[in-house]
């Protein structure tokens, strides 16, 4: 039994947690780039209705299962990130506001709080630290883009809008 292409491409996408190359798309399912690329239009255009809750998306990494931004502040909680403090929060907002920001700078707002906050972060792989000088640059790490579906600084600045806005809807 010959297995469907559209299914398998779909199955791919589904559980990559990256987006996926054209090269990675070739491996799995042995088709040409003409052919894939048809296929990936055919699925972004049936999940392009009102009656999906994602979408696929092509970045400059590749392609991608998203989760349709309308739905993110209801499904947002399902995430493993969803029990990140208030604090946190706080202090990844301000990094993928504003970054590349100092430590020092955060410290100034949030006080010494701030270096407990950034390891926690670091450890989970969200925000990167560059020693600079006495103090450390931060930066929003390609893992925290990816998981949180974001590409653009406006997608950032949009995301940390809607959390600002809506906190206790996630509780």
């Amino acid at each position: 039994m010959q297995q469907s292409k559209r299914a398998l491409l779909e199955a791919a996408l589904f559980m990559a947690a990256e987006p996926l190359s054209m090269r990675q798309l070739e491996k799995i399912l042995r088709i040409s780039p003409d052919k894939i690329q048809e296929l990936l239009k055919e699925i972004a255009a049936s999940f392009a209705s009102d009656e999906h809750g994602i979408n696929i998306i092509e970045s400059s990494a590749g392609w991608q299962m998203r989760v349709k931004p309308q739905f993110a502040p209801q499904v947002r909680h399902l995430t493993p990130y969803h029990e990140l403090s208030r604090g946190l929060l706080r202090v990844l907002a301000m990094v993928a506001y504003k970054q590349p920001i100092t430590q020092s700078q955060i410290v100034r707002v949030i006080g010494n709080r701030t270096y407990e906050y950034v390891k926690q972060l670091e450890q989970r792989g969200l925000i990167r630290t560059v020693k600079t000088g006495r103090t450390k640059a931060l930066v929003a790490t390609k893992e925290f883009a990816s998981y949180f579906g974001l590409e653009s600084e406006e997608d950032i600045k949009k995301f940390f809008n809607q959390m600002i806005a809506a906190p206790e809807e996630q509780k």
